[in-house]
């Protein structure tokens, strides 16, 4: 399974370079095993020529359990305002039996990033993560990759493949509260930091 993360990664740096279109839904990713229930609400870097933004995720189950739905907005390539909605699902491959061991997941969805012109995108990734725990703090670092089937509106609805390396950490708390961190790096350069709100389930 390591050895499938890594070509998966190595894939990611060698497709096209990012897209000047519309910023991606699906970058940062901010997937992983685990991924917290409730509402998450970042401030966002898409990337690619793009203004600051923000998002925000939802989500009913833990992943890789159930759906998981985020929509944001920031400034675009070309300084317009630009809107971003996705839906995404996941399932385990490789699920840690104690705390501080690795989990792996495969994750998917569609969404669309519009402005100008419009980009869907359906994406596909594996991320491996981990969960360590100390009383009532617990730290969840992830690694992984993505692809990326995009469909451009602009002209005559090219379809390109893209990608990127997924890293992150989520930090929680006893109270409920969670700070976020994600990254994507390669063809989809983006970040995102955020919180998840305690009780939103």
């Amino acid at each position: 399974m390591k050895s499938t993360l890594a070509v998966l990664i190595a894939l990611t740096l060698c497709v096209p370079a990012a897209l000047e279109a519309q910023i991606a839904w699906d970058a940062p990713s901010l997937m992983r095993p685990g991924t917290p229930s409730g509402l998450s609400v970042l401030l966002l870097d898409p990337g690619q020529g793009s203004g600051l933004g923000v998002a925000a995720g939802w989500r009913h189950d833990p992943a890789p359990l159930g759906i998981g739905f985020r929509a944001g907005l920031a400034n675009g390539p070309n300084d317009d305002l630009s809107a971003l909605f996705g839906v995404d699902v996941s399932g385990s491959l490789a699920k840690s039996g104690t705390s501080g061991e690795p989990s792996v997941m495969w994750w998917s969805g569609a969404g669309l990033g519009v402005g100008r012109n419009a980009r869907v995108s359906v994406p596909a990734g594996l991320v491996l993560g981990w969960e360590a725990r100390d009383g009532g703090v617990s730290f969840s670092p992830y690694v992984g990759g993505h692809v990326a089937l995009d469909i451009l509106t602009a002209g005559d609805g090219d379809m390109r493949l893209d990608g990127a390396v997924d890293l992150g950490v989520d930090l929680g708390f006893a109270s409920g509260w969670m700070l976020r961190f994600g990254a994507s790096v390669g063809g989809r350069d983006a970040l995102a930091v955020g919180v998840r709100f305690p009780g939103t389930r």
